[in-house]
């Protein structure tokens, strides 16, 4: 134990240095501000990590090899929604608590809007859509620019390496669940909370990947049995999920993961 606290405090302090050289870095003429910023995302994540000393544990396999089935038999009841088709369109993580609650947080105004800059700007006329101006989806001009234009490319453009093109999903995904969430996103509180006989209704963001585009993170506490506050299982989207979004949120999870449980289905075997 005495080794484990050694490494992790050594890992610390480097993690530390670099941030500061990379504060140092932005203060060089001529360095665009941004010019770090995955970087410094990416040592905020590692302190974050080391410091919380969580297990976590992912839950991964094919669209319906059992995980949420899996894991709702593990805790003794139906918390994790079930069903037909794709129903996991984001990773649900799951800890110990005192009764059942699902807490839902929201991405910022901010941070939806560059994300979806971003994806505009990878697409061909993208230079053309934002015409120099700052993308706000909460103008309907822009809204309906967007969905127009996207409805206008080629079926070779919404295609890349074979699978539905990450952008062009991103795009549609957050056109198509904006209607539904404008009113609790841009009015109110980014933290939402289900709780006693509404627990379920987080059900709604999971399953659709409308909704879920929006969420920045989804947590259930579960009561009712012995998993520590300091382990944590994710129910995972299909691995072979046709949304490209499922697979790169599924590796970013992995990434910080200690364990994973692959889920084999005995109807479908190994695909």
């Amino acid at each position: 134990m005495d080794s484990y606290h050694s490494f992790k405090n050594d890992l610390l302090a480097v993690n530390k240095d670099l941030s500061a050289l990379l504060s140092t870095g932005l203060s060089i003429p001529g360095i665009p501000d941004k010019t770090f910023d995955n970087w410094e995302a990416t040592c905020g994540t590692l302190h974050d990590q080391l410091s919380e000393e969580v297990l976590r544990i992912a839950v991964v396999g094919s669209i319906k090899s059992g995980k949420s089935t899996f894991l709702n038999a593990l805790f003794k009841n139906d918390y994790l929604k079930r069903g037909a088709g794709v129903v996991t369109s984001i990773v649900t993580r799951v800890r110990g608590g005192r009764k059942p609650k699902a807490k839902i947080l929201f991405k910022s105004a901010d941070e939806i809007n560059q994300e979806i800059a971003e994806a505009i700007a990878l697409l061909p006329t993208g230079g053309e859509l934002l015409n120099g101006d700052a993308f706000d989806i909460r103008e309907d001009r822009q809204r309906t620019k967007l969905k127009a234009n996207l409805e206008a490319l080629p079926p070779e453009q919404l295609i890349s390496h074979g699978a539905r093109n990450l952008n062009t999903m991103l795009l549609r995904c957050y056109l198509n669940g904006y209607e539904s969430l404008q009113e609790m996103l841009f009015t109110g509180s980014l933290e939402k909370e289900f709780k006693k006989k509404e627990f379920q209704k987080h059900w709604d963001f999971v399953g659709n990947d409308a909704l879920a585009i929006y969420l920045k993170d989804i947590e259930l506490e579960i009561g009712g049995m012995d998993l520590a506050r300091d382990t944590e299982f994710a129910d995972c989207q299909g691995s072979d999920s046709a949304n490209p979004l499922h697979l790169a949120l599924i590796q970013e999870y992995i990434q910080l993961s200690h364990l994973s449980i692959y889920l084999i289905s005995s109807r479908t075997g190994l695909r």
